[in-house]
């Protein structure tokens, strides 16, 4: 019976070591612009330690026990214990550790999509204005090189023309550079904010968890106990189950609460260093200030736009190329203008309104 009982306990000791391996799902792939290494790094390091929490470990002791009045004067006084010890707290440990890491990662995420998603739409919102103007920007210059060359316009004219293009292609150049450098948004950002908050929130309840889980020790133990060269018949096989509790655990829940509390309210003030652009507030104040920018240079954008018609419509040399001057700030202005109303409306998203 003993023995059928500890191969037993063996049996379910490597059976769920192995569900636990099985369930080590790596974080999900992702593309190599916004894949920046921070999941795989969490996450394994989730998996090295709860891979030590959730393995059992072996333990074996062999040496000379002194002779007892109950033992066998003919019997061999070398002993033998080996067997098998796993801690069954170590698999709450182990899989509150690697649900720590999920949700660090997606608070990560959450948290790129709040900072680098918005600039990323915004700029190319940007991005496609000013690309779009280029074709356009090319023709005005190869016109401005034929005037010049025919002597119908003079070199600082040729001249400022052609560095307003240096211009608007430095601009376009820029502007996807800045876009490399920030996250492609993999998905919608509704609702990123109440996301990175409520993957923060699950950090620290699985910290909480961690915490608590340090004040028990479940374990059972089981292999070989026997004399070697033993002259009694008995059933060499143990096992045993030992249970410790830590009395500071009387006092952990109070202390987890006022910590989660206090989490909450450090993420929502903006004083946190993680989460600095992440609060509702700050959001808030930032569509505020951009939405007059985005008013002003959309009444901009619209008179920059009817000179430029009206110039066209004129006809002669001298409206051309006044025109040629106002269309270059109508590009810029409506480039700006795209990227403060895109940003704003990504914004928004994010607050979920």
């Amino acid at each position: 019976m003993k023995s059928f009982l500890t191969v037993t306990l063996l049996v379910m000791s490597l059976g769920s070591l192995g569900r636990a391996q099985a369930e080590d799902d790596p974080p999900q792939p992702t593309s190599k612009v916004d894949d920046d290494g921070y999941c795989d790094y969490v996450q394994g390091v989730a998996s090295a330690q709860s891979a030590v929490q959730l393995a059992p470990s072996v333990f074996g002791q062999f040496g000379n026990q002194g002779v007892s009045s109950t033992m066998d004067a003919q019997q061999s006084n070398l002993r033998i214990i080996a067997g098998v010890r796993y801690r069954l707290s170590g698999i709450y440990e182990g899989f509150a550790t690697r649900n720590r890491a999920k949700a660090d990662c997606t608070r990560h995420r959450a948290l790129e999509q709040v900072r680098g998603g918005t600039a990323y739409r915004a700029l190319a919102a940007r991005s496609a204005v000013l690309d779009g103007a280029m074709a356009e920007a090319d023709k005005l210059l190869g016109q401005t090189e034929d005037d010049y060359k025919a002597r119908r316009i003079s070199a600082p004219e040729y001249t400022a023309t052609r560095l307003r293009v240096e211009e608007l292609r430095k601009l376009a150049i820029e502007t996807r550079q800045q876009m490399s450098a920030l996250p492609q948004p993999s998905g919608g950002l509704g609702g990123s904010l109440k996301v990175f908050q409520k993957a923060d929130a699950e950090v620290e309840d699985y910290e909480g968890k961690l915490r608590f889980a340090q004040a028990f020790d479940l374990s059972v133990r089981f292999g070989i106990d026997q004399f070697v060269d033993s002259t009694v018949e008995k059933e060499p096989f143990f096992a045993v189950a030992s249970l410790e509790v830590n009395i500071g655990a009387l006092f952990l829940g109070g202390a987890n609460e006022r910590a989660a509390a206090g989490r909450r309210r450090l993420v929502r003030s903006g004083k946190n260093p993680l989460a600095v652009d992440a609060t509702a507030d700050r959001l808030k104040v930032l569509v505020e200030e951009e939405g007059r920018r985005e008013k002003e240079t959309g009444a901009l954008e619209a008179d920059l736009g009817k000179q430029v018609e009206a110039l066209g419509r004129i006809g002669g040399d001298e409206s051309r190329r006044f025109r040629l001057t106002i269309w270059f700030d109508w590009i810029k202005v409506k480039a700006e203008h795209a990227y403060l109303q895109t940003h704003i409306a990504a914004i928004k998203e994010v607050l979920g309104e």
